[in-house]
């Protein structure tokens, strides 16, 4: 059952992690650390960083919550 949660949380914070990237709200798209990532790597290159980011989080939490990885 553990692991079902766990993978289940991964997955909202991927979605959420891509929710946020996707309408560039101010609170995360300002963020300190978020404005040094931009400030390095460029506003799109840091966006594109931040979908792979999210969309890793989504698969590991899908293959977590269905017992394929422990």
């Amino acid at each position: 059952m553990d692991n079902v949660s766990g993978g289940i949380l991964l997955t909202l914070i991927g979605f959420f992690l891509g929710l946020i990237t996707y309408k560039k709200y101010n609170f995360f798209w300002n963020f300190f650390n978020t404005r040094l990532l931009r400030k390095f790597l460029g506003d799109s290159v840091a966006s594109n960083t931040l979908y792979i980011v999210s969309m890793v989080l989504i698969v590991t939490g899908m293959l977590v919550a269905t017992g394929i990885v422990q």
